[in-house]
């Protein structure tokens, strides 16, 4: 295995044609397939001097730290996660990292504190529940008065769970029924949280919003993002600024060679929203899979997305990035080739957080078969 260190890959995708690039090596293999996954998940976060991920592996999940000799698994955590689901989404702050952990009939919620003395992360125990249906994903975010909440879907609504002296049941935040391939995320807010969702069964993407202090199941009314013209699909994920601008990425359900696949819809610090379409369907070129990452200073903004080659035999896919300044927002900007591995790599992961000054820049990304590929933003 090569060092973790994977430069940025300078090729482009440039009308349909890929320049010749050299190809990305593995910086860590686990034993389940695509553990980068899923589509509004954060498994990356950046503390205590190093990045960390937090994967899952058979029979539980594993925790991973970047160090001067690459990618190494902690073992301390193991025996903790062992049993549980293992697709992390992870909230990260202080001495404190809290992952929600995801399987098709069963959430966990996991964490971990800082040891100092040992310079490690030990486990912090772990709480189980029922999601009450089919869950294909969840997320988890804490609001300005300490309170974790979980989003996650089942039954074709969107729920949420929050925490105390024991985690509430589940609370519904959705009002109708959505198409059993829908999704939600949950994502802090100055004074309280907010909660995105896809309803393909109604065309929308809506957005509902809590008010720290507020009892849990006290909700503010539901806000239509946009509504029509296939608008609405189950690819979410999200960056905040602290005062309240959300940049939300997702993916349309046009499907159409010739039109963008991909939308940016941005709510600004009064909460009004804007739609703006991007990443075009080509004969070759199919965008899908779309993460946003925030620099420090919230002042640039990364577009990442997966490209799927069509008609390629074996299937090979790449994952793309593209920046603009967060003011601007010129989405049709050049893109780079952040990710080629010459097979099929997909699902580019990245960190809640805005990305740390004195640090790489990075995102992970990964194959079916449990291959896990990074790749270096450029400031």
């Amino acid at each position: 295995m090569r060092r973790h260190v994977l430069g940025p890959l300078m090729g482009a995708l440039e009308a349909g044609r890929m320049e010749a690039q050299t190809l990305a090596e593995p910086v860590m293999r686990v034993d389940v397939p695509a553990p980068t996954k899923d589509k509004p998940q954060s498994k990356l976060w950046f503390a205590h001097g190093n990045w960390w991920a937090w994967l899952p592996v058979r029979g539980g999940s594993s925790v991973w730290r970047r160090t001067e000799a690459g990618w190494r698994r902690q073992e301390d955590p193991d025996g903790a996660l062992r049993g549980l689901p293992g697709q992390a989404d992870v909230w990260a702050g202080g001495d404190s990292v809290r992952a929600v952990l995801v399987e098709p009939k069963r959430l966990a919620v996991a964490g971990l504190r800082w040891d100092a003395g040992a310079s490690r992360y030990m486990a912090a125990g772990a709480a189980e529940f029922d999601p009450g249906g089919e869950t294909e994903t969840a997320t988890i975010a804490r609001d300005g008065a300490g309170r974790d909440w979980i989003a996650y879907n089942a039954g074709r609504r969107m729920w949420v769970r929050a925490s105390g002296k024991s985690w509430t049941g589940p609370i519904e935040v959705s009002r109708e029924e959505a198409s059993e391939d829908d999704i939600c995320a949950v994502t802090a807010l100055p004074g309280g949280i907010g909660v995105i969702w896809s309803d393909q069964a109604h065309d929308a993407v809506y957005f509902r919003r809590h008010r720290d202090g507020a009892r849990p199941e006290q909700w503010e009314e539901i806000e239509v993002i946009e509504q029509g013209g296939k608008t609405a699909d189950d690819h979410i994920n999200i960056a905040a600024l602290g005062n309240g601008e959300l940049f939300v990425a997702t993916k349309n359900s046009v499907d159409r060679v010739g039109a963008p696949q991909q939308v940016l819809r941005v709510r600004d610090a009064k909460g009004r929203w804007t739609n703006r379409p991007y990443a075009v369907m080509t004969e070759r070129e199919q965008p899908t899979r779309p993460i946003v990452q925030l620099a420090q200073d919230g002042g640039r903004l990364f577009l990442l997305h997966t490209i799927g080659l069509r008609g390629q035999r074996p299937a090979r896919s790449v994952i793309v990035c593209q920046s603009t300044r967060a003011a601007e927002l010129s989405l049709d900007g050049g893109r780079k080739t952040l990710i080629d591995a010459g097979a099929a790599v997909n699902n580019v992961t990245g960190s809640k957080a805005r990305l740390p000054r004195q640090a790489p820049w990075i995102v992970l990304a990964s194959d079916d078969e449990g291959r896990v590929y990074e790749g270096r933003l450029e400031g």
